[in-house]
């Protein structure tokens, strides 16, 4: 019926399956850790939807500009605010 041999059979069994599991269970555990880590925390994340939010609040056109042609170089320039393009002969103020 029951013999030393069989329940020392049956022990091994069971200790390599519980290590087993123990050992699936910490792979497991370190994979999520290491996923943890990596991904950013919801402070950085809300940080990074603010910061992303005003990069787009300041990305939006300032609205129509008005152009003109430059006499010198033919070139289109705003009409408020041009700068020389650098030939002897252009009538808007050097650049700064």
């Amino acid at each position: 019926m029951f013999s030393i041999q069989k329940l020392a059979v049956f022990a091994v069994i069971v200790a390599a399956i519980w290590l087993a599991f123990r050992y699936v269970g910490n792979l497991e555990k370190t994979r999520k850790a290491r996923d943890r880590l990596a991904r950013p925390g919801w402070r950085e994340r809300f940080r990074r939807r603010r910061g992303a939010r005003k990069k787009a609040a300041a990305r939006e056109p300032a609205g129509d500009v008005e152009m003109v042609v430059c006499g010198t170089c033919g070139d289109y320039v705003a009409a408020a605010g041009a700068r020389a393009c650098g030939r002897a002969a252009c009538p808007y103020p050097p650049s700064a």
